[in-house]
């Protein structure tokens, strides 16, 4: 006598995680049915059935539509269950992608919010940086300068919608870079373009839209406040450069947003960092007349 494990439907359902509804459902529209309906009207299950019902719900979280997974069962074979596992295997790789890039996003910010609990606003430091790979705008200080504001504002549109498309916004800070002319000149309100920090590599990009920010020693202030007003800073950084005549200032300063919009409702809480990048100042030496006697 033949012998055959069996589960009426709830039990079946039980086991399975899901409720009675979905295996009627499944019945009713030919996807998946029950080894067989007993006298009194009964749907009863088998065990054989248990692992083809787990794989159907692993293609349905997958993206796999009933349409696309009641084709299958109704014409399965080795070969095309072999070409459906291809192609939800291609699905997955780019979803672990997707997710990496989402969990790099969330990380990256997540110490960002975290290194703002330790900065110390309105003073001056000297801090070492890494080198540090830049995703520029196009430039953007003539149409400050004019005062044409909407084609400024456009502009960042057009970047942070490149960075998006791209995926190289990855949770860093997103700011604005002014030229040392303007920033030693009191000219500070004058932008030259806006960057996205990045982690990822630059390979790909415009050249004349991404840069290294290269490693070395920076001169950093903190504010809070609203990001536009950085005068305060910038006479901070330029009197400690003032009084330290043995640096000089590098090309670019570096405004970034740290505390912003997405973090905070109150403009007063907002904090934003103003770097500019030190070089030591190269002495002219001794005449070589004083050589002479």
């Amino acid at each position: 006598m033949e012998y055959r494990l069996t589960f009426p439907t709830g039990e079946f359902a039980r086991l399975c995680g899901v409720n009675k509804r979905t295996l009627h459902y499944y019945d009713e529209q030919g996807i998946f049915s029950p080894d067989h309906v007993g006298k009194n009207g009964y749907r009863y299950y088998s065990v054989r059935q248990f692992y083809p019902f787990i794989m159907i719900r692993l293609l349905r979280q997958m993206g796999l539509d009933l349409a696309e997974i009641k084709d299958y069962m109704s014409h399965r074979s080795p070969a095309r269950l072999e070409k459906l596992l291809a192609g939800q295997e291609e699905w997955l790789d780019a979803e672990i992608r997707k997710l990496q890039y989402m969990k790099k996003i969330v990380r990256n910010q997540r110490h960002t919010l975290n290194m703002a609990q330790h900065v110390r606003c309105d003073e001056v430091e000297v801090e070492t940086w890494p080198k540090t790979n830049l995703i520029y705008s196009r430039p953007v200080r003539e149409f400050m300068k004019r005062e044409e504001q909407d084609r400024v504002e456009r502009i960042i549109m057009e970047h942070l919608r490149y960075t998006m498309e791209y995926e190289l916004t990855t949770g860093s800070s997103f700011g604005a870079m002014v030229a040392r002319e303007d920033f030693l000149t009191g000219r500070e309100s004058l932008l030259l373009r806006f960057f996205t920090v990045t982690t990822k590599p630059l390979r790909g990009v415009p050249r004349d839209l991404c840069a290294v920010r290269p490693a070395g020693q920076y001169l950093v202030t903190y504010f809070r406040g609203d990001y536009m007003k950085t005068g305060p800073a910038y006479k901070r950084l330029c009197s400690y450069l003032q009084e330290h005549p043995e640096w000089q200032a590098g090309e670019y300063s570096y405004e970034e947003s740290i505390i912003e919009e997405l973090s905070a409702a109150d403009m007063q809480e907002y904090i934003t960092r103003v770097a500019i990048p030190l070089q030591p100042r190269i002495s002219a030496g001794p005449d070589p007349a004083a050589w002479e006697s």
